[in-house]
């Protein structure tokens, strides 16, 4: 079984990108520091459907489809060495990189959330990039991003 990381997996593209893989029998690990969670709170905005929590929305798919995705809450821009050792752990042959802050309207909020947005979205893929280097493993990448340079 192919294991897939995929980064941002609790997003808008992310989770549904994890339902996916998981359901064609990927081993899929969501790698997720839950920041459009608390940026929504922050912006005192929510989803037009209900989000459930990382957890409910895990413990249902387990259920209905008997096929386990893991979650490991992570803040990719400055967790580099736990990064690395997951990779090392369980050895992704893909990365799917969709862990990038929405560039609008958290970025334009201050210059203090626009600094955020950018050093989040650009460290993130260093990182990503540096740990794949690191490893020495042969990993492909996919990175579909949010950054509004």
């Amino acid at each position: 079984m192919k294991t897939i990381f995929v980064l941002g997996g609790d997003g808008f593209c992310g989770w549904p990108t994890s339902l996916k893989l998981s359901k064609e029998g990927y081993d899929v690990h969501i790698i997720d520091n839950l920041s459009r969670r608390k940026i929504d709170i922050e912006l005192d905005t929510n989803s037009l459907t209900k989000l459930e929590s990382i957890n409910r929305r895990l413990d249902v798919w387990n259920n209905v489809t008997g096929n386990n995705i893991l979650f490991h809450n992570l803040d990719l821009s400055n967790e580099y060495d736990r990064f690395l050792n997951l990779i090392n752990k369980y050895d992704p042959e893909i990365i799917i990189h969709l862990a990038e802050q929405r560039a609008a309207p958290y970025s334009m909020k201050s210059s203090k959330t626009a600094r955020y947005t950018v050093n989040n979205n650009l460290n993130n893929t260093h990182n990503v990039l540096c740990a794949i280097v690191e490893s020495k493993k042969d990993i492909h990448v996919i990175h579909l991003g949010t950054m509004g340079v």
